[in-house]
């Protein structure tokens, strides 16, 4: 069932906070994630919201079986992949590594340990992506470049490239609310 078969009706703002009030009425606080993205304006309502991200469900919806073919057809998982890919970028640490993924430097460090295992990379005498490994990102890259080629021909160029141009927007603006957020929490608690 989507949201427009829910209707939206039934989420009237005004209700929730309400409702909200009688459960937690002492809870006083910034607005956190959806909230804040929308005290941004980026979003008019919550309707609006919701239909938006029931899209962006039904898109990752049909691009999880592309991401678990491209998976068997490298053999291995995107998250290797994207240690991978951070090591062959020049990243030769890994804290560099972990930056740059988005994940903590001990995950980063099993991954490493692990892509070392498969002979995709060597850590000594620094941290590099081995002849394997390079073409085993030459492999992910082409198969990449066939999905977007199928999300190009759906949309069309002009259209591929504004999406890619909002999908950004959009991830820099919820990385930014989640910042917010999180350093308003942290700051609420050396308050306490």
């Amino acid at each position: 069932m989507t949201i427009e078969d829910a209707g939206t009706k039934a989420l009237a703002l005004p209700d929730r906070i309400a409702q909200a009030d009688r459960i937690a009425p002492d809870r006083v606080g910034p607005a956190t994630g959806i909230a804040t993205v929308q005290t941004e304006q980026l979003i008019g309502d919550v309707g609006d919201a919701l239909r938006l991200l029931d899209a962006v469900e039904r898109v990752r919806g049909h691009a999880h079986p592309l991401i678990l073919g491209l998976q068997d057809a490298v053999g291995m998982k995107m998250p290797a992949a994207l240690v991978l890919s951070a090591i062959s970028n020049g990243r030769d640490t890994a804290e560099a590594v972990a930056e740059q993924v988005g994940t903590t430097p001990g995950e980063a460090e099993l991954a490493i340990a692990e892509l070392a295992a498969l002979g995709l990379v060597r850590t000594t005498p620094q941290l590099a992506v081995t002849g394997v490994g390079q073409a085993r990102l030459s492999q992910l890259d082409g198969l990449t470049v066939r999905v977007l080629d199928v999300i190009t021909g759906i949309l069309g160029p002009a259209d591929a490239a504004h999406l890619a141009r909002l999908l950004h927007t959009v991830a820099d603006g919820l990385e930014s609310a989640a910042v917010t957020a999180a350093v308003t929490n942290q700051t609420a608690a050396l308050h306490n």
